[in-house]
C-alpha cells in the first residue's frame, strides 16, 4: 500500500524550485525576469525534472541588448570541451572572479594545443600567480578548480563545489552547509574538486 503513495508523488511547481534554490543561495540577476527562463524551457520540463534542468539553465547566459550575460552569479554550467585557442583559460579565470568576486587584475593566458602548452596568470593581491596547465586536446584542465580552492581558502568558508556532468560540469561557489541543501535537491551531486 506504502507505495502506491509514491505515484502520486506531488509536482515541485517551478516558482517553488526557484525559491528554495534561493534560499540556499542561488539566485536569478536582479536586473532578469523569471519568465526569461521559460522562454526556451517550459514549466512542465522545469517540473518533470525538478532543480536540475533549473540549475542547468541557471548556471548558463542569456542574449540581452546583443549581449550575453550569466543568468545567474552563484552557478556556472561549463562545457569542459572548451580549451582551444589563446584567451580560453583567462575567460575561465574571469567567470571565477565574477562568482567569487575576487580582485583579480592583468589576466592572461597562452594556449598551443599543438605544442602542448598552456598557462594563465593574473594579479591577485599585488602578486603575479602564473599556473601552468595540462594539455588534454580541447578539454579544461580541472585541476584550476583545485587551485582557484586555494587562491580562495582564506576567504571565509566558501570554496568552489562541482558537478561532473559527462562533457559538462555546474561549478558552485558554495559553503558547506549550502552544498548539503543543495544535494538534498537535485541528483546533481556538487564535491569540492
Amino acid at each position: 500500500m506504502l507505495k502506491l503513495f509514491g505515484l502520486f508523488k506531488k509536482k515541485t511547481i517551478f516558482e517553488d524550485q526557484l525559491n528554495q534554490l534561493s534560499e540556499v543561495g542561488i539566485f536569478m540577476r536582479a536586473e532578469l525576469k523569471k519568465e526569461l527562463l521559460l522562454e526556451e524551457i517550459s514549466r512542465s520540463e522545469y517540473e518533470e525534472d525538478p532543480y536540475n534542468l533549473l540549475l542547468l539553465t541557471l548556471g548558463g547566459e542569456v542574449e540581452v541588448n546583443d549581449e550575453f550575460i550569466n543568468v545567474s552569479d552563484e552557478i556556472w554550467y561549463l562545457d569542459a570541451e572548451c580549451i582551444e585557442d589563446h584567451g580560453d583559460y583567462a575567460r575561465v579565470i574571469m567567470r571565477l572572479e565574477s562568482m567569487t568576486k575576487l580582485n583579480l587584475n592583468k589576466i592572461t593566458d597562452y594556449v598551443d594545443i599543438q605544442n602542448n602548452t598552456a598557462w594563465v596568470s593574473f594579479e591577485y593581491k599585488n602578486e603575479l600567480i602564473r599556473w601552468e596547465m595540462k594539455v588534454y586536446d580541447d578539454w579544461l584542465d580541472m585541476e584550476i578548480f583545485k587551485k582557484f580552492n586555494e587562491l580562495i581558502k582564506t576567504k571565509q568558508s566558501m570554496k568552489l563545489y562541482i558537478s561532473i556532468l559527462g562533457q559538462g560540469c555546474l561549478v558552485g561557489y558554495f559553503n558547506k552547509k549550502q552544498v548539503i541543501e543543495l544535494n538534498k535537491l537535485t541528483k546533481y551531486k556538487f564535491e569540492e574538486y
